[in-house]
């Protein structure tokens, strides 16, 4: 920062020009636009939010680095922690969505941990932002009930702590992030694990909120959504880059899990 003080962004402030903003209760959604090559000044915000890039991206610069964050990333902020954004590339657009003191008030849940906007990228449920993105840009009648619940459902998962839970449940998360595109089964992962087969298939689901399987889809979703922006990939292409096993397949288990069709995101 060299010394620089950096700036506070109010609540529902961003970087970039505001193209359309909604609030849903305590919880207030935006679109933004950048010009190339722009640089934010150093800044931090007052709540937690969650920023989903919609085309182009930036270099974004924190304290002890530098990543470079492109179409298809979904990225946490943790209130007051200081950032810069530089280098935008033509044509960005991020879609935002910011959680106000009233929401975790009302749902009794705690702001995500710094450990998200800094720790594993896996972590972060990017499917589930784009569901409430979609939500944004639907807004009728029932959007604000539709919003409320997805956010509770993104929170969720970041309160819980692994280090509470059997140590196999941390090991098994890396395990499925790393051999997402191999064939997975219940014996390899208790070899992995040394558990016994029905040790995972008992518990799997009340530690992760969903079958192991479905975990799995929803990893290889993930690495959909960062692919889906690049015009010159087909989703055919990838379709079979991410394990599916035809476009048909990767269609209904992306709609299914984001709400949206592959080429409906590809459009917004």
């Amino acid at each position: 920062m060299s010394g620089s003080v950096p700036v506070q962004l109010a609540e529902g402030t961003y970087v970039g020009t505001k193209v359309k903003e909604r609030a849903f209760g305590a919880v207030i959604t935006s679109e933004t636009s950048f010009v190339p090559n722009m640089a934010s000044d150093w800044h931090f915000h007052v709540n937690p939010h969650f920023s989903h890039i919609l085309e182009g991206g930036s270099r974004e610069v924190r304290k002890g680095g530098t990543d470079r964050q492109y179409a298809g990333a979904g990225l946490y902020y943790y209130p007051g922690v200081a950032h810069q954004n530089v280098d935008y590339l033509p044509g960005t657009r991020i879609f935002n969505m910011e959680l106000t003191e009233d929401f975790f008030k009302t749902y009794g849940l705690s702001c995500p941990p710094p450990s998200l906007m800094f720790g594993d990228k896996f972590q972060l449920n990017t499917n589930g932002l784009v569901r409430i993105m979609k939500e944004h840009y639907l807004h009728d009648a029932a959007a604000a009930l539709a919003v409320d619940q997805l956010c509770v459902d993104l929170i969720a998962p970041c309160q819980q702590d692994f280090h509470c839970y059997p140590e196999w449940t941390e090991k098994i998360r890396d395990i499925m992030h790393d051999h997402w595109d191999t064939p997975l089964s219940l014996p390899f992962l208790a070899e992995q694990l040394d558990l016994h087969p029905v040790t995972i298939s008992r518990y799997f689901s009340r530690y992760f909120g969903c079958s192991a399987g479905e975990y799995l889809r929803k990893i290889k979703v993930e690495r959909a959504i960062s692919l889906i922006k690049k015009e010159q990939v087909s989703l055919t292409g990838i379709a079979y880059e991410c394990g599916f096993t035809d476009q048909a397949h990767f269609t209904k288990t992306f709609r299914r899990i984001t709400g949206m069709l592959p080429n409906q995101y590809r459009k917004i």
